[in-house]
């Protein structure tokens, strides 16, 4: 695994425990969405540990459905649908992207 994807990967690891610590903040506030931030920060996470430190595929696979997953939320939340597809395509998009550039070291 190149040391680009490793920094990316640590980075959005480190972004999403913040998400979750938010997330634990906003159950107060609105039980759903602080519920949903919860999980989907925690499976967010067990991908990015598989891929960092197992380098399987499947972390890879968590992503993509916590995405998905998100973009339905989003939606049924409310929030604009370009906006919700953005943010639902950029970070799988870029982790990718560093995935199949040294793609001998992914299982």
């Amino acid at each position: 695994m190149s040391k680009g994807c490793k920094i990316w990967l640590w980075i959005i690891l480190v972004c999403n425990v913040l998400s979750i610590l938010l997330g634990m903040v906003s159950i107060s506030a609105n039980p759903k969405i602080g519920i949903y931030t919860v999980v989907a920060g925690i499976v967010m996470i067990a991908g990015i540990a598989l891929l960092l430190f197992k380098q399987k595929k499947v972390g890879f696979y968590l992503m993509v459905a916590v995405a998905v997953v998100g973009v339905i939320f989003n939606i049924i939340s409310g929030v604009n649908i370009g906006f919700a597809l953005i943010s639902a395509i950029i970070g799988p998009a870029i982790t990718y992207y560093f995935i199949t550039k040294n793609s001998n070291t992914i299982k």
